[in-house]
Protein backbone atom coordinates (compact mmCIF):
# COMPACT_ATOMS: atom_id res chain seq x y z
CA UNK A 1 0.00 0.00 0.00
CA UNK A 2 2.36 2.83 0.96
CA UNK A 3 5.00 1.20 -1.73
CA UNK A 4 2.34 2.08 -4.44
CA UNK A 5 1.91 5.18 -3.19
CA UNK A 6 5.33 6.63 -2.59
CA UNK A 7 5.55 5.45 -6.48
CA UNK A 8 2.68 7.63 -7.43
CA UNK A 9 4.71 10.86 -5.39
CA UNK A 10 8.32 10.23 -6.15
CA UNK A 11 8.19 11.56 -9.49
CA UNK A 12 6.57 14.60 -8.46
CA UNK A 13 8.28 15.52 -5.53
CA UNK A 14 11.82 14.99 -7.82
CA UNK A 15 9.79 18.04 -10.04
CA UNK A 16 11.78 20.99 -9.22
CA UNK A 17 8.46 23.56 -9.99
CA UNK A 18 6.72 21.23 -8.45
CA UNK A 19 8.73 21.90 -5.15
CA UNK A 20 9.05 25.60 -6.14
CA UNK A 21 5.73 25.62 -6.42
CA UNK A 22 5.31 24.41 -2.40
CA UNK A 23 7.96 27.00 -1.23
CA UNK A 24 6.28 30.06 -2.46
CA UNK A 25 2.70 28.44 -1.10
CA UNK A 26 4.78 27.82 2.50
CA UNK A 27 5.84 31.35 2.00
CA UNK A 28 2.68 33.26 1.79
CA UNK A 29 0.87 31.05 4.58
CA UNK A 30 3.81 32.14 6.84
CA UNK A 31 3.58 35.76 6.13
CA UNK A 32 -0.49 35.45 6.25
CA UNK A 33 -0.37 34.27 9.39
CA UNK A 34 2.98 36.62 11.16
CA UNK A 35 0.96 39.84 9.24
CA UNK A 36 -2.73 38.45 10.93
CA UNK A 37 -0.64 38.23 14.31
CA UNK A 38 1.49 41.44 14.46
CA UNK A 39 -1.74 43.47 13.05
CA UNK A 40 -3.67 43.02 16.08
CA UNK A 41 -0.50 44.16 18.65
CA UNK A 42 -0.19 47.09 17.21
CA UNK A 43 -3.18 49.48 18.07
CA UNK A 44 -4.70 52.37 16.24
CA UNK A 45 -4.26 50.78 12.64
CA UNK A 46 -6.89 52.45 9.96
CA UNK A 47 -9.50 49.76 8.48
CA UNK A 48 -7.89 49.70 5.22
CA UNK A 49 -5.11 48.19 6.45
CA UNK A 50 -4.83 44.56 4.41
CA UNK A 51 -6.79 41.88 6.29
Amino acid sequence: MFLKLWEIILPLVKDMRLRFALAMLGNVVILWVLITYFKQLIPNLPDTFPN
